[in-house]
């Protein structure tokens, strides 16, 4: 028993030098763009869920989940749907999630990840530039071969819950009573998504022990996807798995850090050399999390 990706989509928008288009429901449309063609190329009979992750969607609710539903009604009103909001760590624990129910039910399972991370930070911040917009699908169906899901882990690291804030929420109002004189000239700059690199840092030293208990378990894969952070981090990490002979798969430079689709993306950059291969797809950051899975392919 197992699981294998038939079917993946991705879009992304980046420019490291200049601006992104803005527009209202960016992140469901940005949805809506990978959606489209896995649909238009038909939807398997035993679809049981629609898994949707996001780390800024355009509102609480109605949650992404929901509007994708609401705009395709025929097509997923009959699944459950399951909305994933933890930040960067949400793409792979999405995918892990849509591989467990797939071989569970012996189903197919649709999954969704999509960001408008530019448009989620403030254009005068310092790390604006480094994010850009994308969006992931792919249809993950029960198999009888052996491929599939072979071993997955999660660990928030203490101390490091702060390392990415995103303080639109219950108590916003805290916050917008206290800069209430200049929170209307850039509501992103006191609201919206904003990463401690100190903390990163840390984070970032975990993970190589993260990686080093985590094949102890599942053994040894032939390709790594981590979360593109940004080119600068990605080259360090290059670095460090350099020594362990496998291959490293670094987008970051065309498609900036789009939140939850980039490990999706990167996966996506590759599909066409997949099969036989064992893919390691680990993401960090918000909530001080690291989450991987390891699939036959």
């Amino acid at each position: 028993m197992g699981v294998v990706f038939t079917r993946m989509e991705a879009f992304s928008e980046f420019s490291a030098n200049g601006s992104l288009p803005e527009r209202s429901r960016q992140v469901l449309n940005l949805a809506t763009m990978v959606l489209n063609p896995l649909i238009s190329s038909g939807l398997p009979d035993n679809l049981s869920h629609l898994i949707v992750a996001t780390t800024c969607p355009d509102s609480l609710a109605p949650s992404l989940g929901q509007t994708i539903v609401e705009q395709f009604s025929r097509q997923f009103s009959h699944c459950h749907t399951i909305d994933i909001v933890q930040g960067c760590a949400g793409g792979v624990s999405a995918l892990i999630l849509g591989s467990q129910l797939a071989e569970l039910n012996r189903s197919s399972v649709v999954v969704v990840s999509a960001d408008a991370a530019r448009k989620s930070t403030s254009p005068a911040s310092s790390i604006n530039r480094i994010f850009g917009n994308g969006s992931f699908t792919c249809l993950i169906s029960y198999t009888d071969a052996g491929s599939g899901l072979v071993f997955s882990r999660s660990r928030q690291f203490r101390g490091l819950s702060e390392v990415v804030n995103v303080r639109l929420g219950h108590d916003a109002d805290l916050v917008i009573r206290k800069e209430h004189k200049t929170i209307a000239d850039d509501p992103r700059k006191h609201l919206g998504l904003k990463m401690d690199n100190m903390l990163a840092i840390r984070l970032l030293r975990k993970a190589e022990q993260f990686y080093r208990d985590f094949v102890s378990v599942s053994g040894k894969p032939d390709i790594m996807i981590l979360h593109q952070v940004n080119p600068v981090i990605l080259k360090l990490l290059t670095a460090i798995f350099r020594k362990y002979d496998l291959e490293f798969i670094n987008i970051s430079e065309q498609t900036g850090n789009c939140g939850v689709a980039s490990v999706g993306l990167a996966l996506n950059s590759i599909k066409n050399s997949l099969a036989g291969k064992k893919v390691f797809l680990c993401s960090f950051g918000t909530g001080g999390v690291i989450t991987g899975g390891m699939w036959n392919t």
